[in-house]
């Protein structure tokens, strides 16, 4: 993003705990614009101011603007995905939902110039072909979570049409990078590696793994960020195919040779697979310019790397 497309104010970032929080505020901060911080417990020795907002709280949202002279908000906070608080679904919609229905109202009364705001992959749900998806494919979601992020875009369709709250809504695939701490086969297939354990892996018929790493999401926010105008309201944002089970040991071994796997049609994990094909981005890339560049084996060696230099 260019210098200076962020100068006439800060830029909100939430959920600076999370992996994508954390590494877009610092991007940002790193390129020398204003960054803010939240998140509901605020991490120590951040470069940039932050606060406390354990959500929903609508109050917190008006209070961080006014203090700060937001013009610009990345709301990455919430509910990361659907293997969390399965037992809390109410709650949950708290969280993602309420949450976000505060922050366009705040949006519109204290006229923010962008809200970039994270929908999901798993709002598209269930599908009964692998065909490419793109981003007009109709939303039946098969979760809660799933369908907090349909009924949030939907929200920021109407903020759009009827109030002018410019908003848009990026349905990211599987993000994974060294700060992930939810489920995830890549960083799993690394840490196995590396202990020289074998990894159960549990593959299903007629579902997809789509893995984006975390710096190629930071490229696509900070383009939605500062982006003059959009053809639409959502945006996909993922690798652009689907990657099979065997691309991705393979690749992850050329980080850790030592990864060994055991396939089972019904043991092991079947993690972060969709039943539907690949996430179509010709629409981010025309209008954002969104060019995923770190390969699968290059993203699996950084994790490494994070992994060695712990306790």
């Amino acid at each position: 993003m260019a210098a200076g497309a962020l100068d006439t104010g800060a830029v909100l970032v939430t959920g600076i705990s999370g992996l994508i929080g954390a590494e877009v505020a610092n991007r940002l901060t790193q390129e020398g614009h204003r960054v803010v911080g939240m998140d509901r417990a605020v991490p120590p020795g951040l470069p940039y101011p932050a606060l406390t907002h354990d959500l929903p709280d609508a109050h917190r949202w008006h209070e961080a603007i006014a203090r700060y002279g937001i013009r610009k908000i990345i709301h990455a906070g919430g509910v990361s995905g659907p293997m969390l608080m399965r037992d809390a679904p109410a709650r949950l919609c708290d969280i993602n939902l309420v949450s976000l229905i505060d922050l366009l109202e705040a949006a519109r009364i204290h006229k923010i110039g962008r809200v970039v705001w994270f929908s999901s992959v798993m709002a598209y749900g269930e599908r009964a072909d692998t065909l490419p998806v793109g981003e007009d494919t109709p939303l039946y979601p098969a979760t809660v979570y799933g369908a907090t992020k349909a009924a949030g875009e939907a929200l920021i369709n109407a903020y759009f049409a009827e109030h002018g709250v410019d908003a848009v809504a990026l349905r990211v695939a599987s993000c994974y990078g060294p700060g992930r701490t939810t489920s995830c086969l890549i960083r799993m297939l690394v840490e196995d590696g590396m202990a020289r354990r074998t990894t159960a892996i549990r593959e299903t018929p007629n579902r997809t793994r789509q893995y984006i790493y975390v710096d190629d999401v930071v490229d696509g926010i900070c383009a939605a960020l500062g982006a003059s105008r959009f053809s639409r309201r959502a945006y996909n944002i993922g690798p652009g195919r689907a990657q099979s089970l065997d691309e991705i040991v393979s690749e992850v071994r050329k980080a850790v040779p030592e990864v060994s796997v055991r396939v089972r049609p019904d043991q092991g994990m079947g993690w972060n697979t969709f039943g539907l094909g690949p996430l179509s981005i010709d629409a981010a890339s025309r209008d954002l310019g969104f060019n995923p560049k770190v390969p699968l084996a290059e993203g699996a060696a950084r994790i490494r790397d994070t992994l060695m230099k712990r306790p």
